[in-house]
């Protein structure tokens, strides 16, 4: 299982001044894409685990 890393380039004072600072527009943009990142990976896992189950599920000759 992955695990989530977080790096400390920037404090989350930074962040938040630097995403007040972008426009309406651009703050819908990078929410849609980011959401778009996230749904793309959570179907790549997805695909990933069922391939693995039926890999596994199959039946072995030997």
């Amino acid at each position: 299982m992955s695990k989530q890393m977080r790096l400390e380039l920037l404090d989350e004072e930074h962040l938040d001044r630097l995403w007040e600072g972008f426009p309406e527009a651009h703050k819908h943009e990078v929410t849609q894409q980011l959401a778009r990142l996230m749904a793309r990976t959570a179907v790549q896992r997805i695909r990933a685990l069922r391939t693995k189950q039926e890999v596994e599920d199959e039946p072995r000759h030997g």
